[in-house]
């Protein structure tokens, strides 16, 4: 009797367990921490720093009333040829022909040359007592005359004035201030090969005199 207890007790938990849902059969418990969104790792890139051009500073003149070319490559100065001219009263055939004032340097050539034709730049630094550096400084072209350099600055017609003598050029300018009493003078045209000289018109009166000099050549020119 009690192995038949026994063995009816067995067959019921037997059946018991196939009647069991397949989930509850098959559960497996899972060890560890169960995540439900994706952790990803933010890298902070580096923010770019822009580009800054360096300024060019400008090369100042060392000497006062001194005219300086500018090399614009270098960025640097270079002075100008200090030549003493005289300033010649001359009358011409006795006046018949007028007469001239002029000045007159010695050897027929500057020995400081450029090869540019255009976009010349010069720099000039004042005393601070210039208002208006045009009516101070003029510029012109010299002829060559018996190994020597002139310009004519003022003339006089006579009854048998000469039509084809030879006449020095007059160059205009323009003046921009840079800085305090320094002013970059700017030449618009393009000068012709020759010689050239800065003239203080101020000091016109007296018999000898600074020209501030160069000469131009077209040879080696671009």
């Amino acid at each position: 009797m009690k192995k038949t207890l026994h063995f009816t007790t067995l067959s019921i938990m037997i059946a018991w367990c196939f009647h069991l849902p397949l989930s509850a059969q098959n559960k497996t418990v899972k060890k560890g921490i169960k995540y439900d969104t994706i952790i990803v790792k933010h890298i902070t890139k580096p923010i770019a720093k822009p580009v800054v051009q360096q300024e060019i500073v400008l090369p100042v003149p060392e000497f006062i009333n001194q005219p300086y070319y500018f090399d614009k490559n270098g960025n640097k100065l270079i002075k100008l040829e200090n030549a003493n001219a005289l300033m010649v009263t001359k009358k011409k055939t006795l006046g018949l022909k007028g007469a001239k004032q002029f000045l007159s340097m010695d050897a027929p050539a500057s020995k400081i040359r450029f090869v540019a034709k255009k976009d010349i730049l010069f720099f000039i630094k004042t005393s601070g007592d210039v208002i208006d550096l045009t009516s101070y400084v003029k510029l012109y072209l010299f002829l060559p005359a018996d190994q020597k350099r002139e310009v004519t600055i003022t003339s006089k017609k006579g009854l048998l004035s000469d039509k084809n003598e030879a006449k020095a050029k007059l160059i205009n300018f323009s003046v921009k201030m840079i800085s305090k009493d320094n002013y970059m003078i700017l030449i618009p045209e393009q000068l012709e090969a020759g010689e050239y000289g800065f003239v203080w018109v101020k000091n016109m009166e007296l018999k000898e005199l600074i020209v501030f000099a160069f000469g131009i050549d077209w040879k080696s020119s671009g």
